[in-house]
């Protein structure tokens, strides 16, 4: 890098001082009287010549006053020179660099010192060389300035593109020219995006050209592109057959579905517009006259520069598909005309999407109304007995492996709960690469038949399965007395095996059985209890028995009941030990009967009702607490009564004053039927007040959470505001100057500076949107006056009412109303289709009320419709929402809106 010059300010002012010391000097010599020996001739000389001296040295410093400020000016320059954003540079008429600035150093990436002297176009690519020398060439030419975008190599190796403007540096009028200037811009980002964009439109148009698809581009529902496979379809041989014309042409009148070719088409294309997309199925006319069948996709593409639409069209032909399809149906309709008479349901599995399409009989067989829609296989494995379904699991695996015949019965539950059998058949078909695609079955509803085989097996399987599973023991024996069977579930805890007394006598085991066995074999049946003891355990039966006359022996069912008879003595024990944990318990507890009397009261509950337990038990709740007769009480009651466990804050069995919660529980008896109801009454008041004061904190932190992200979006909106003012607005400034001082044409100036003037009012109104400084600087009142001033009378004229807003809010709800107010303008402004909207804004006895009116179109509100949606109110609606504000939406169509919002100011 250059050693800059020093600058001379120092020794100009150094000599300026020596000089008017010399000029006070010389100016008493001027007023002192010369000798009056002198002639008068020389004396007028001498004074004359001192005079003119002082003149010299006058103008003089004057000349190195005028030199300094050329050399401050010089520096100014030198400085703006080096450290321009944009590279500069002077080249000789042979090419060479003889002086460059900084940046154009940093684009070359070499230092300055080894730049100056070489040639500029030793950076030049080689591809663009030629280019550039005839630029070169042009540029040394005298006349208007001339610009050169080509690649330049860098040191490093890497290659940037760069924008070349400048012309001749021009001398004395005989000379010739020997050099020019030129200014380097880096425009690589602007090259490598435009690049991108070609690359991307060539793209698409090789995909257009050779795609097998028609592919068409239509604007305002008619061609204006196609490529050959279009042609090809409707059997055209030029596009002038059909560009131009609209959406339907080639289209016979009338679509197959009744409606006209034309207005079925704008409807399409109305839908393409609205969604974006719209995918259909269309009937078509070749040239030669002969229909077909195309699958059309419209995909709307927006021009964002202007308010056309583009759309894109795909056409593919499906004619085959449909008369495929069709031939189909006519094939599946002789099927069910020859399945209907069988009562035979078919259903296909479509093992590409997993749904299976079944007939209404199929649906029937497995207890379902008729449905037209596919349905998932898994609804079909969920309704297959949950036993049974790893069996049609395993063979629909064989049936896809072997491509054999799948055959099976099972059982299915229907959704009434229901269960049936079902008898399946089906087979695997297969696509042409042998790969499984469909399977095709047949089912039929069998269940009375098995139902039928099933009753014959179902006494014997219930007497296995009572005698396997439940406490009781078959005994048979003979006339004899002797065993013929002992069996049962009830024989393991005693760790007797299957029949081990076979052959002995039932009163040698027993002998307090021989009476009843006397009774039983004379016919009559008989019923008692009896005790075993055997390996050290004593168990009880309940037995009852008859005699089998065409076996002639005696049955004994032996029913183990030893867990009832120590349940009673259970019992007894835990009434005991129920009695102490009332009289101990913490909480008030009392329980009563189905006719609601009391039946329990602990000592808890004698404290907090002032009433004994001889007082209570027996009595009715109601008559104890007339304030139950109510309804809603009353149908409390029943409700434990009814089994139903709740906890309820508004029923209190006491006199104590606090917060108490009662929770009922439903008693059962011992045969299960509910019996009465507990009441648990528990002292909450400390519980209530502690979940209180966590409520307040916490609603506290919510507040303190708002204030910091409302207060960090406002300083990120006001850092966003300062840096569009200070950085984008600066640079149009700077754009703005350079383009009045450039010679362009004054219309193309007049008009880029139009658009650098709007880009700055643009940049001061986001300024202004995102942060509002008036409001910090004059308060919401002046702020708010100050928005409505910045809408044009024009677009939208805006009438005022404030109040209340003399003394500073909180700074959280300043900016909170001013951003809300801000919404509904721009919402007003946006959708309701109105020049006059009014803004009332009033603040009294710690409430905010903001209301928006407008004459607009309104819109029309759904039932449970959210007030916010559809009308841009969402962000309004998180405000208040952390605000704890209410919004109100009061719309009409044709009849305009009223917005309503309230905020409680903490």
């Amino acid at each position: 890098m250059d050693t800059p010059t020093p600058h001379p300010t120092s020794s100009v002012h150094a000599a300026l001082q020596e000089l008017r010391a010399r000029a006070e000097k010389r100016k008493s010599l001027v007023t002192q009287s010369l000798s009056d020996e002198l002639p008068a001739d020389v004396q007028r000389l001498v004074q004359d010549l001192q005079v003119h001296q002082i003149e010299l040295e006058m103008q003089y410093e004057e000349l190195l006053l005028t030199q300094a400020e050329a050399e401050a000016s010089r520096n100014r320059f030198t400085d703006l020179y080096e450290f321009a954003p944009v590279g500069y540079c002077t080249v000789a008429a042979n090419g060479t660099i003889e002086q460059l600035n900084l940046r154009s150093s940093q684009l070359l990436n070499q230092p300055r010192q080894q730049l100056q002297g070489r040639r500029l176009g030793q950076f030049v690519a080689p591809e663009a060389r030629m280019e550039f020398g005839q630029f070169l060439a042009r540029a040394l030419r005298p006349g208007a300035r001339q610009s050169h975008e080509t690649t330049l190599l860098r040191a490093d190796g890497t290659r940037i593109q760069v924008l070349i403007e400048g012309g001749a540096v021009e001398g004395e009028p005989d000379q010739a020219i020997s050099s020019c200037r030129l200014a380097l811009t880096d425009v690589t980002e602007q090259y490598q995006t435009r690049r991108a964009l070609e690359l991307s439109e060539r793209r698409f148009r090789v995909l257009f050209e050779r795609s097998q698809d028609g592919m068409l581009l239509m604007r305002d529902n008619r061609f204006v592109d196609c490529n050959e496979a279009a042609l090809h379809l409707l059997g055209l041989r030029h596009k002038e057959e059909l560009l131009g014309r609209h959406a339907s042409a080639y289209s016979p009148e009338k679509q197959p579905n009744g409606q006209f070719s034309m207005l079925q088409a704008n409807a399409y294309w109305a839908e393409a517009l609205r969604r974006g997309h719209s995918r259909f199925e269309w009937c078509r006319l070749r040239a030669s006259g002969e229909e077909f069948w195309e699958d059309i996709l419209l995909t709307a593409i927006p021009d964002p520069g202007s308010d056309e639409v583009l759309v894109h069209a795909t056409w593919r032909d499906v004619t085959d598909e449909k008369q495929a399809n069709l031939r189909i149906r006519e094939s599946e309709e002789r099927l069910q005309m020859a399945l209907r008479g069988s009562h035979t349901g078919v259903w296909v599995l479509d093992y590409t999407t997993n749904l299976v399409h079944w007939d209404a009989r199929a649906q029937q067989v497995f207890g379902r109304a008729y449905d037209a829609n596919p349905t998932p296989f898994q609804v079909l494995q969920e309704a297959i007995h949950p036993d049974d379904l790893p069996g049609v699991a395993a063979a629909m695996r064989r049936t896809v492996t072997q491509q054999g015949p799948f055959d099976l019965e099972h059982r299915i539950i229907w959704p009434d709960g229901s269960l049936h059998y079902v008898s399946a058949v089906g087979k695997i078909m297969l696509d042409v690469n042998g790969q499984p695609t469909r399977f095709v079955g047949l089912m039929r509803d069998v269940t009375e038949r098995r139902e039928a085989q099933d009753e014959l097996t179902y006494k014997t399987r219930l007497l296995e399965h009572i005698l396997a599973n439940l406490p009781v023991v078959l005994s048979r024996f003979n006339h004899q007395h002797e065993y013929l069977e002992l069996t049962g579930a009830a024989l393991r805890p005693l760790q007797i095996p299957d029949n081990a007394w076979q052959g002995q006598r039932l009163d040698d085991v027993f002998p307090d059985l021989a009476g009843p066995l006397e009774v039983l074999l004379t016919g009559q049946p008989v019923s008692f209890v009896s005790a075993i003891e055997q390996a050290g355990q004593r168990a009880y039966f309940q037995q009852y028995g008859f005699f089998d006359e065409q076996r002639q022996q005696g049955v004994l069912f032996g029913i183990d009941v030893t867990e009832s008879e120590q349940v009673k003595a259970q019992l007894r024990r835990e009434e005991e030990f129920t009695r102490s944990l009332l009289d101990n318990s913490v909480d008030g507890i009392l329980a009563f009967d189905r006719e609601l009397r009391i039946t329990a009261w602990n000592r808890v509950q004698e404290v907090l009702s002032d009433r004994s337990e001889e007082q209570v038990l027996g009595q009715s709740v109601q008559e104890l607490f007339p304030e139950y007769t109510s309804e809603d009480q009353q149908r409390a009651l029943r409700e434990v009564l009814q089994g139903m466990r709740m906890m309820r804050y508004d029923m209190p069995f006491h006199h104590q004053e606090g917060h108490f919660e009662s929770y009922f529980v439903p008693l059962a008896s011992p045969s299960g039927s509910i019996s009465g109801g507990l009441v648990i009454i528990r002292d909450v008041t400390d519980r209530v007040r502690m979940t209180e004061e966590a409520t307040r904190l916490k609603l506290q932190q919510q507040q303190e959470v708002l204030a910091a992200i409302l207060t960090t979006q406002e300083a990120e909106r006001k850092r966003i505001a300062e840096a569009l003012h200070n950085g984008v607005g600066q640079l149009l400034y700077a754009a703005r100057l350079n383009l009045e001082n450039r010679s362009t044409t004054a219309r193309n100036r007049e008009a880029a500076l139009s658009l650098i003037d709007e880009g700055i009012r643009t940049t001061r109104s986001i300024s202004h949107e995102l942060t509002p400084g008036i409001l910090e600087d004059f308060g919401l009142k002046i702020a708010l006056q100050e928005l409505v001033k910045r809408i044009p009378k024009q677009q939208l004229d805006v009438q005022m009412h404030l109040q209340g807003l003399e003394r500073p809010l909180p700074r959280l709800y300043d900016v909170a109303v001013y951003r809300i107010v801000q919404e509904l303008l721009s919402n007003i402004i946006k959708h309701a289709q109105t020049h006059e909207a009014f803004i009332h804004v009033v603040y009294e006895e710690g409430r905010l009320h903001i209301s928006a009116e407008d004459n607009g179109v309104g819109f029309n509100q759904q039932p449970g419709d959210s007030p916010s949606k559809g009308i841009g109110l969402a962000g309004i609606r998180n405000r208040l929402d952390l605000l704890g504000g209410t919004l109100f939406v009061d719309s009409r169509p044709g009849k305009g809106s009223i917005i309503t919002i309230e905020i409680v100011v903490k």
